[in-house]
């Protein structure tokens, strides 16, 4: 049968030399109804069956050759799309790119911008031989050690340490366990030997982790600038036992310690070069804190978890550089003297008030992040008062709703720009925000609502109408929303 069938070379078009197929000439009857054939039309149906079959063989004949000839078109076709695709792609900027500009695109795939992916050296340097030796040219590449990444093993940590050649390191290193794995052993005497490039330092851990470290790296950190600790350890209630780190004490450029800000509830005493940091975080006891303050002079930023509570120095201390501090316990105000102070966060309390009386305050930003149950507000209002020079006020806590009584008045904070609270909406409050929008100068409102509370619809009306004007009004469905837009991360509290 397919000796029969042709194929025109122009067209492709199949034909056969066998005539069609004759029309039946069984009645209709019998073909589109259930009746039984009469004797003298089965001839007739088992001729047009036979003949039928035939005539489908040469159809189906027909069609494999087609189709024989469409997978052959479909084959060339796609290799033709892949040819072409490889034309296309010898066109691309990004293959007359200069390494520069490629290396400044694959920093983006580094920490801190892609924390949680493989690290970018290893994924980027597999893509392509040109993509491969441009990271392998670049060292700074390889400057961000993952000791607990996972996809970090021996083999990767020496061949990184080789390829980031002398540059300065970030190391982050962590582990939860109370002892050391086998593999945390080998990669941690892997390390230390490059503790004099260690710029950057993270750690998380045990006790034992850091005793573990302390021989390797004491007295070689020469380049360390920044230090984030997190030590899990256990301390009576006297807080006689304490634990201190020394092997961080003797590092010339060390500026910003981080010390269990995180670990808030495990107070931990440090041995640093306080004279030359510029940021510190931590928590410590009430004593510890202003041992080390005393030497901390040129501390621009401050963060402190203070555990338990003791006397005044019979001076405060002064700290004429500090720019921004954060305090767990606002008693802690009277022991310190800051002439420079411009941000301020800490919880509402009457040490506030006689802090910022005793000095002359320039404050720019003052947050209270907590207050008392049952409060008239006079304080408030007192302490908003003693510093006009604020331009951005927040009171993360239920405050007395008469505090607004005198908000109205552009004498109380005439500098306020932004305003961030948590509390109800208010007629008296909506009059005070039109006020200072109108006639002062604030630009932006920032406030918590919860789904449990809605604003009435007048006072709706009134936010659109700021809203169309040009004023940043913004509504947050829960208060650790609006705390984390308004609290620096740095400067956040976490035991509050």
């Amino acid at each position: 049968m397919i000796d029969s069938i042709h194929l025109c070379p122009n067209c492709l078009n199949a034909f056969d030399e066998d005539p069609p197929l004759n029309p039946t000439l069984v009645s209709s009857d019998i073909l589109e109804s259930n009746e039984p054939p009469p004797d003298s039309q089965i001839p007739l149906l088992r001729d047009f069956i036979t003949k039928g079959l035939t005539r489908m063989d040469s159809f189906n004949a027909k069609i494999r050759l087609l189709q024989s000839s469409l997978d052959r078109l479909l084959e060339e076709k796609n290799e033709l799309e892949i040819e072409i695709e490889k034309h296309r792609a010898s066109l691309s900027p990004l293959r007359r790119m200069p390494p520069e500009i490629l290396s400044l695109m694959f920093a983006f795939a580094l920490p801190p911008f892609q924390p949680d992916a493989e690290p970018a050296p290893w994924t980027v340097s597999a893509v392509c031989a040109r993509w491969r030796a441009t990271t392998l040219s670049q060292p700074v590449f390889w400057t961000f050690v993952d000791l607990n990444g996972p996809f970090t093993n021996r083999y990767r940590l020496e061949t990184q340490l080789e390829r980031s050649g002398d540059l300065p390191l970030n190391v982050k290193y962590s582990f939860s366990s109370k002892s050391s794995t086998y593999k945390d052993m080998n990669l941690a005497k892997i390390i230390c030997p490059h503790a004099r490039r260690w710029e950057v330092i993270t750690m998380f851990g045990p006790q034992i982790l850091y005793s573990q470290f302390r021989a390797g790296i004491q007295a070689q950190l020469a380049l360390l600038r920044e230090l984030n600790i997190e030590m899990v350890h256990w301390h009576s209630s006297g807080g006689n036992d304490i634990p201190s780190l020394d092997m961080f004490s003797d590092a010339p450029l060390l500026q910003g310690v981080v010390a269990n800000k995180t670990l808030w509830q495990f107070p931990l005493a440090m041995e640093l070069p306080w004279s030359q940091l510029l940021r510190f975080g931590g928590s410590n006891t009430w004593e510890g804190h202003l041992h080390a303050l005393h030497s901390a002079t040129n501390l621009v930023d401050c963060t402190l978890e203070i555990q338990g509570m003791s006397g005044l120095p019979p001076t405060p201390i002064i700290l004429p550089h500090l720019l921004r501090l954060s305090l767990s316990n606002p008693a802690f105000l009277g022991c310190l003297e800051t002439p420079a102070l411009l941000e301020l966060y800490c919880g509402y309390a009457s040490p506030v008030l006689s802090f910022i009386r005793r000095r002359s305050c320039k404050l720019k930003s003052l947050v209270l992040h907590s207050g008392p149950a049952y409060d008239d507000g006079t304080d408030l209002a007192c302490i908003v008062n003693a510093v006009p020079t604020i331009t951005k006020l927040a009171l993360l806590f239920y405050f007395p709703a008469n505090f607004f009584l005198g908000f109205c008045s552009l004498a109380l904070a005439p500098a306020l720009e932004c305003f961030s609270f948590i509390g109800d909406m208010q007629h008296h409050f909506i009059e005070a925000i039109e006020q200072r929008w109108y006639s002062g100068r604030l630009k932006s409102v920032k406030i918590e609502c919860s789904h449990s509370r809605v604003f009435a619809p007048e006072i709706c009306d009134r936010i659109a109408l700021l809203q169309a004007q040009g004023q940043e009004f913004v509504v947050y469905p829960s208060s650790d929303a609006l705390c984390e837009d308004t609290i620096p991360s740095r400067f956040s509290i976490k035991s509050h």
